[in-house]
């Protein structure tokens, strides 16, 4: 009974212990906030059912031209493959609102499909997101993740992971960027910090409740 206690634990935290989804669980609410090359973060979100979420995106553009974006987005879940070790799933982010740069105000959306693959001991994730700034950019930009965990823990340990991150950011001053960091993750809260190869801080936090 307790092993399968241990494995039903494991299932229901799967989705949650290892990456930042933009869906949580039905009623559930996200805060997200994240500091890289790019810029700064912030987002609100709340699960309304296992396949979609509506919330407010928030970002202060960096490393190119500076500016910042405000506005709602809606994220769905687009298809969710469950596998005896693991999960993959691709999600759809999309977003409008307004852009601010220099005292003046403009239209702004962006619209991004993020693909993974994850198991208790492995990760892999593929971002593709294209943003829109009236007046200021129009851009295509590139993420990749591969993590793996070095011990395997349950959903009340600590959860370890050591990632790699590859950047391509076409519109930013460094094009590309990589950056090691680590990732702690306990029941609903997750942490994970770097350092890029363009001597960047990369801090972020995410809590669901």
């Amino acid at each position: 009974m307790k092993q399968l206690l241990c494995a039903t634990l494991s299932i229901i935290a799967l989705p949650f212990a290892v990456e930042a989804k933009p869906i949580s669980y039905p009623g559930g609410i996200m805060v997200m906030q994240e500091n890289d090359e790019t810029g700064h973060t912030l987002s609100l979100d709340y699960t309304i059912t296992k396949d979609y979420a509506v919330g407010l995106y928030a970002k202060q553009e960096e490393g190119g031209k500076e500016f910042k974006i405000l506005g709602p987005q809606f994220n769905y879940l687009v298809k969710r493959w469950n596998m005896p070790d693991g999960q993959a799933n691709i999600f759809n982010m999309t977003g409008a609102g307004d852009s601010h740069y220099h005292g003046t105000d403009g239209f702004s959306a962006w619209s991004s499909i993020l693909l993974d693959y994850e198991s208790r001991r492995i990760f892999t994730s593929y971002e593709i997101r294209g943003m829109y700034a009236d007046h200021v950019e129009t851009s295509v930009w590139q993420r990749a993740r591969v993590g793996f965990a070095p011990y395997l823990a349950n959903y009340d340990d600590l959860n370890t992971w050591f990632m790699l991150q590859f950047d391509n950011h076409p519109a930013k001053d460094q094009t590309r960027v990589i950056t090691p960091l680590v990732r702690f993750f306990y029941k609903t809260t997750l942490v994970e910090a770097g350092y890029s190869s363009n001597h960047q801080v990369m801090f972020n936090w995410q809590l669901q409740f």
